[in-house]
């Protein structure tokens, strides 16, 4: 289905994912599927109880151990020689510096905090890097899940899309590949965003696409 020069491009690629849950956590797991063998991940939460229900990494068993060393179990005992690198930190403005990003091809943002993805995609930005970033995917149940790869500015619907637009304008920066669903959020009373399984991982299953067609095109 793919030449062997595409092949050689996903094995070579170096891909690091910042968040692996819902969406991270899926995200990571279809690329190593889909031939990646470089990748990082990035995130300083452990496995709670209630990730059951969406979250790829959990399970019964591994509950309060750290998502970045159960992912890297998990995508080891899909491909043995994938190189998985974790940082089991925070990103932020004291952390940022212990990740380089030059050295990647492909950045993703999968961070829940606003503030740690606006700090991301500025450095990827000024580090001249291809940058994609999950928008919502929480507080949705009804419906097929139907997400698109688009433009910052070409966004409607999602809270933090607008937040970002915003920020794109502030920064000067042109350009910022997101996805996202036009499916608006439910208004619930609960303060903790609620979501299903197939809504985060239909978005994973969006970006995985989007990335490994970027990588054979060339990044």
């Amino acid at each position: 289905m793919i030449t062997s020069s595409q092949a050689k491009k996903l094995t070579s690629a170096r891909v690091i994912v910042f968040g692996v849950g819902g969406v991270g956590g899926a995200l990571a797991n279809f690329l190593v599927r889909s031939g990646i063998t470089n990748l990082d991940v990035v995130d300083f939460d452990t496995i709670d109880i209630t990730n059951l229900n969406r979250q790829l990494v959990s399970n019964i068993n591994n509950v309060g151990l750290s998502k970045v060393d159960e992912i890297k179990k998990q995508l080891l005992s899909i491909n043995p020689v994938a190189k998985i690198n974790t940082y089991n930190v925070k990103y932020s403005l004291q952390t940022q510096n212990l990740i380089d990003l030059n050295k990647y091809d492909i950045i993703v943002d999968c961070i829940d905090d606003i503030s740690a993805k606006k700090l991301l995609i500025q450095n990827a930005k000024q580090a001249k890097k291809y940058i994609i970033c999950a928008m919502g995917a929480g507080n949705r149940y009804q419906n097929i899940p139907q997400f698109e790869i688009a433009d910052i500015t070409k966004t409607s619907y999602d809270p933090i899309a607008k937040i970002l637009r915003k920020f794109c304008v502030e920064q000067g920066i042109k350009k910022l590949d997101v996805c996202y669903t036009k499916e608006k959020s439910l208004k619930i009373s609960c303060k903790k965003i609620g979501s299903v399984v197939y809504y985060p991982v239909s978005m994973a299953c969006a970006m995985c696409a989007k990335i490994i067609n970027k990588i054979m095109e060339g990044v």
